[in-house]
């Protein structure tokens, strides 16, 4: 067996401290592209069927940052009932994209080979997306894994010129966060979600 330089103990402690922090609690300080660069190749690194490798990238920085948050807010006043329009969700999603260094919408190109299911590279590109949140953490980077309606709409899909076998599996929010945040988490016993067949 090959042997690493990294100790079991540290690759468990990284696991234990990735942390959701979302972009209210960054600096809006902008990251070395190289770092960017280097946290798309590790994404790259996970495990994929057939060796297709689903993922597609698309960074959002400097100026574009902007045009994809107005983009987003024209789409939420589109999508959103007059009842259900918020007017703190449309300062949230404007001000998340000075508050992120990076945003990296990340794509499953799905159906490359016929003989592997979509789920499969969806879960490839999720593999992906974990990398990214687990190299940001040894970085000292903020990420945030973000979904939901405006994410996985037609009109998202369009803007990026994607097909019908490419799909969003989430923007990803990278930026510095603010000193002195400190997140505690917990998890309930793994004991309560095995079921060991011996």
């Amino acid at each position: 067996m090959k042997t690493t330089t990294i100790t079991p103990q540290q690759i468990n402690e990284l696991i234990k401290n990735r942390r959701t922090i979302y972009p209210h609690e960054c600096t809006g300080e902008k990251i070395d592209d190289k770092i960017i660069w280097q946290l798309l190749e590790n994404a790259t690194w996970s495990p994929n069927h057939g060796k297709v490798e689903p993922w597609q990238f698309f960074v959002f920085a400097d100026d574009k940052r902007k045009e994809l948050g107005n983009f987003l807010i024209k789409l939420y006043e589109k999508l959103t009932p007059k009842e259900e329009y918020n007017q703190k969700k449309v300062i949230k999603l404007r001000d998340r994209m000075s508050q992120s260094s990076h945003i990296v919408v990340v794509v499953a190109k799905t159906n490359q080979n016929p003989r592997i299911p979509e789920i499969e590279d969806i879960e490839a590109v999720a593999c992906g997306i974990q990398n990214m949140q687990l190299s940001a953490t040894v970085y000292g980077l903020a990420s945030y894994w973000g979904t939901g309606a405006l994410v996985y709409a037609e009109e998202t899909h369009v803007q990026l010129g994607l097909s019908e076998n490419e799909k969003i599996v989430g923007f990803l929010y990278l930026g510095v966060p603010k000193d002195g945040l400190i997140k505690e988490a917990t998890r309930k016993p793994v004991e309560e979600k095995v079921v060991w067949i011996k």
